[in-house]
């Protein structure tokens, strides 16, 4: 007979909840703050919870806890660059602290972490499903849980938040691309403004010096030297009087 799953009836619960709260968060700083308040919710015993999201440096990019006591645990391992959340997101597989006054694995962090009261923790990674077929998946950050109690976490805690973390790590990932498509958007369009102040100017001063097309370009940039000015902001300036242009204005 096939052995049922020990939190197989939370399923729906649980993917309702996370995927509900994500897909509702306008960016990805709120969509962090939801996974982490959601797996607070989540587990009893719990007395805070934090979400992270790391960069390819191992820096966290973007970072929620659901009180301050979760927040100085957290920085604690960012500052010493050790700990359970690291560990948990570097390895890419869950890391449970049952006792920190036990606790050898991070022993800078732990003598610094436990005069805040926390005892016990769960890290899980927030794992991108493997899209190469390798068998490898790639951890963009941890979800992390604490207690103020040692041993207040079992096994079916670390499963509850690690069926949190799955559809978490894909929303957040989505979220992210996103973010960042819009800001490459938003960087283009700066660019290829700069580029027509640019090319205005320069043959404005092509037709008011009377010279080509290159020595108006050195002539900008030598200004711009000079006067210590992108040349965007100096375009501006040349082409304002001409066009009516306040050159203060973005």
């Amino acid at each position: 007979m096939t052995r049922k799953h020990p939190v197989a009836g939370e399923l729906p619960e649980i993917f309702a909840r996370v995927t509900g709260l994500l897909l509702t968060a306008p960016a990805v700083g709120q969509a962090v703050a939801n996974i982490a308040q959601a797996a607070h919710e989540s587990l009893a015993g719990s007395v805070g919870a934090g979400a992270t999201l790391f960069d390819d440096q191992g820096r966290p990019s973007s970072t929620a806890s659901t009180n301050s006591l979760v927040k100085q645990a957290d920085q604690l391992q960012y500052d010493l660059g050790e700990g359970p959340c690291l560990t948990a997101w570097a390895s890419a597989q869950a890391v449970v602290v049952d006792d920190l006054r036990r606790e050898h694995r991070w022993q800078e962090w732990a003598r610094a972490a436990a005069p805040l009261g926390m005892l016990s923790c769960i890290s899980v990674p927030l794992l991108l499903p493997d899209a190469t077929g390798n068998g490898t998946s790639e951890a963009i950050g941890a979800l992390k849980v604490y207690a103020d109690r040692a041993h207040a976490f079992d096994l079916h805690s670390q499963q509850v938040l690690a069926l949190l973390a799955q559809p978490a790590a894909l929303i957040l990932s989505n979220i992210q691309t996103r973010e960042r498509a819009a800001q490459l958007s938003e960087s283009l369009k700066d660019a290829l403004h700069s580029r027509s102040l640019i090319d205005m100017a320069k043959g404005a001063l092509m037709e008011r010096l009377q010279v080509n097309e290159r020595e108006a370009m050195q002539a900008m940039i030598s200004r711009a030297r000079t006067e210590n000015l992108l040349l965007s902001e100096l375009a501006k300036g040349i082409i304002a009087p001409a066009m009516d242009l306040d050159p203060q204005a973005p």
